[in-house]
């Protein structure tokens, strides 16, 4: 939880600001912009606090709590934009990291 508050403590960007000013009929285009505008700094966030990426080990109560917590908080605070965004950035980071091991594979 002190991760999680410091997250959203800190000082808002311009990324951030228009993240959160993003209406609900944006265009495609802009949601893909900000997807890929926004990975550099979730995975700086991941690196910062590892906890952060899986909400689920850094819980003292089962997965399924802090899944169904952190659905309702998104379905609560955000559009279907936002949420169009954050599943974007979620597709990157995977093919991302699939890409990157990938790649170590073949090396080996």
């Amino acid at each position: 939880m002190a991760a999680l508050q410091e997250q959203l403590s800190g000082p808002r960007g311009d990324l951030e600001a228009e993240f959160v000013a993003l209406e609900e009929d944006a265009p495609d285009d802009v949601r893909q912009r900000l997807a890929e505008q926004m990975v550099p700094e979730v995975r700086q966030q991941h690196r910062a606090h590892p906890a952060l990426a899986d909400l689920g080990l850094a819980s003292d109560r089962e997965r399924a709590l802090a899944d169904s917590v952190t659905v309702h908080a998104l379905v609560e605070f955000y559009n279907r934009a936002h949420l169009d965004v954050l599943r974007r950035v979620q597709s990157i980071l995977v093919e991302n990291d699939t890409a990157g091991r990938e790649s170590d594979d073949a090396q080996q």
